[in-house]
This record gives structure tokens, sequence and C-alpha cells, in this order.
């Protein structure tokens, strides 16, 4: 395996769920490129045609659109992770995916 596949995190900065996701990124030290669609139009577009039209945020790509996450839980983002090659550890609030 090259190893895991690169994330690209299309976002607004006055987004909860955004910022929620990019803090998880942080902490667990996965790199990943963000893009405010608030300031990117071709971005903006890109994300609405993946969502329907809408402009959801975060919207997360892995590689090649292998992965596309759109306002994921963290147990939704850990799994995410997991299948693109990170090395992510399990749920320790009890709670099962």
């Amino acid at each position: 395996m090259k190893g895991p596949l690169p994330i690209v995190m299309y976002a607004r900065p006055d987004c909860e769920d955004s910022a929620l996701v990019r803090d998880r990124l942080r902490a667990l030290g996965i790199p990943f490129v963000e893009i405010d669609i608030d300031e990117d139009e071709a971005a903006a577009r890109y994300v609405e045609r993946l969502n329907r039209g809408f402009r959801s945020t975060p919207t997360l790509i892995f590689g090649d659109e292998e992965i596309v996450l759109v306002e994921p839980t963290v147990a939704q983002l850990d799994e995410a992770l997991r299948r693109a090659g990170y090395a992510i550890p399990q749920a320790s609030t009890g709670q099962r995916a």
C-alpha cells in the first residue's frame, strides 16, 4: 500500500460540524487540506454537485473520491479514516459503530 489516502475537507469557517471534524483530524495528527467554500466559488460548485445542490459542510474527499463523506459523526469519520489507511484506535466510549 502506498500510504493513507490524502484528505481534502471542504468547509466553512462558521460551520460547527466543520470545526468538530477539523479538531478531530488535528487531534489525531492526520494531515488534510481545508478549502473554504465561502471563498472559493469553484469549490462551492463542486460541493453542490456532490450534494445534490446543497453546500453541505464539511464534505471530505479521500483520494480521488475513493471515499466521500458528508457531515459525518465522529464514528463515521473514524471508520472512513480506517478505510482510507489511517491507524485510528477503536472508540473507547463504549458505543459501537
